[in-house]
């Protein structure tokens, strides 16, 4: 995940307990916005950059510099983007204009894989330049803290002691951030299969001050066998599912973290601003779930991405388009589709029964993944209806 994300908020003072900066004042939930930095290069209405970003309607901006290299050495991702072309910069700039903004800046995502992260925390004398380096950085651009998404510990060219070093690499860096009164988030994989492997959740929780569950990517057009469409991000299971599937839903990875150790509060739900596209075997004319694909959707005109598209990507399609929309009550979340092209996505509603299910849950707020792909700009209708929609409910907003 390439990413600027974006929290707002007032947060608590931190220490090497529990405790932690979850709620915001008033009782307020935390909404993380992620903004992918790349988005200023989209075309048209699509382009989005950080002057953008509505700040009222988020509790934290993540910026990705992404990457390390074997020696410990922070790597930018697109140096020209973010040092040449003053993208830290604007961020600086950008949060003297709202003064409550706090920014944070983040490490790995999924083009990283695992190799040189593995071979970094193995070693305590590279950790230790690691954490250094990140304090540095993180100090020198006057960010408020650091998002962890490293992709994922003791999988994808790591190696079984990942895991075990991933807790040592988040220990030493909560205590050097403790010094300076930064934040520290981390962003996981969500799903039982891959937390068994990549994490030993209670002591994540107890050095993490926010856990990013990335409750999404459940079910993809690029799954191999069986090819049949399942939602990206459902709420509930599906009484069709098989025993392995009715594992990929939102409420059983909660419940299954919290069983594990992951503290409530610190927990922020991940939900995805894009959907999943699928090019059919054959059309559909009801719900979409269970359907035969052949493989990822026809890419959009803003994300230029086969198999996803992006919320604004998608209300054009049912408004100008006719797509038609279907909605599955018994998993909470809609599909649309139009010939042999679907797409499983959140809307207003899916979104609203996520917010309240934080509230029943006591989670500690929403990570949106990404605001960029949002209707931001009204071209459907209200200006980030998502984004406001989560608002409404877990802060309280009625009006921005």
């Amino acid at each position: 995940m390439d990413k600027v994300i974006l929290l707002l908020g007032i947060f608590s003072a931190f220490s090497m307990s529990n405790s932690h900066p979850a709620s915001t004042k008033n009782g307020e939930k935390i909404i993380g916005c992620y903004y992918e930095s790349l988005a200023i290069f989209r075309e048209s209405k699509g382009q989005f950059g950080i002057p953008n970003i509505n700040a009222s309607l988020c509790t934290y901006v993540i910026y990705t510099f992404s990457g390390v290299l074997d020696n410990g050495v922070v790597e930018m991702s697109d140096a020209n983007l973010d040092s040449a072309n003053n993208g830290f910069k604007r961020f600086e700039e950008f949060r003297k204009q709202n003064p409550s903004v706090k920014t944070l800046i983040s490490m790995a995502g999924w083009t990283q894989g695992s190799v040189n992260y593995s071979q970094v925390v193995s070693d305590a004398t590279l950790r230790e330049k690691l954490v250094e380096n990140l304090v540095n950085i993180v100090q020198k651009y006057k960010f408020n803290g650091f998002d962890l998404d490293w992709e994922y510990p003791a999988q994808r060219g790591g190696c079984p002691s990942d895991k075990k070093n991933f807790v040592l690499l988040l220990r030493e860096l909560r205590h050097q951030f403790n010094k300076h009164g930064l934040i520290l988030c981390v962003s996981v994989g969500a799903t039982e299969e891959t937390a068994k492997i990549s994490y030993d959740i209670k002591r994540v929780s107890k050095y993490a001050h926010i856990i990013h569950l990335m409750t999404f990517q459940f079910h993809a057009p690029y799954d191999n066998k069986p090819k049949i469409v399942g939602h990206n991000t459902p709420l509930y299971p599906s009484s069709k599912e098989n025993h392995k599937d009715r594992k990929l839903n939102v409420d059983y990875i909660v419940k299954y973290w919290i069983k594990k150790g992951a503290t409530p509060e610190k927990i922020l739900l991940g939900t995805s601003l894009s959907g999943n596209s699928y090019t059919l075997s054959t059309p559909i004319k009801k719900l979409g779930r269970g359907a035969r694909f052949e493989g990822p959707g026809e890419a959009g005109k803003y994300t230029h991405e086969y198999g996803t598209l992006g919320y604004n990507e998608i209300c054009d399609l049912i408004n100008n388009d006719k797509w038609k929309v279907v909605y599955d009550k018994e998993q909470e979340v809609p599909y649309a589709y139009k010939g042999n092209q679907l797409v499983a996505y959140d809307n207003v509603e899916s979104l609203t029964k996520k917010a309240q299910y934080i509230e029943k849950m006591n989670l500690g707020g929403a990570m949106m993944w990404s605001i960029d792909t949002d209707d931001f700009d009204g071209q459907c209708g209200e200006k980030y209806p998502l984004l406001t929609t989560v608002n409404r409910i877990l802060r309280n907003k009625i009006n921005f």
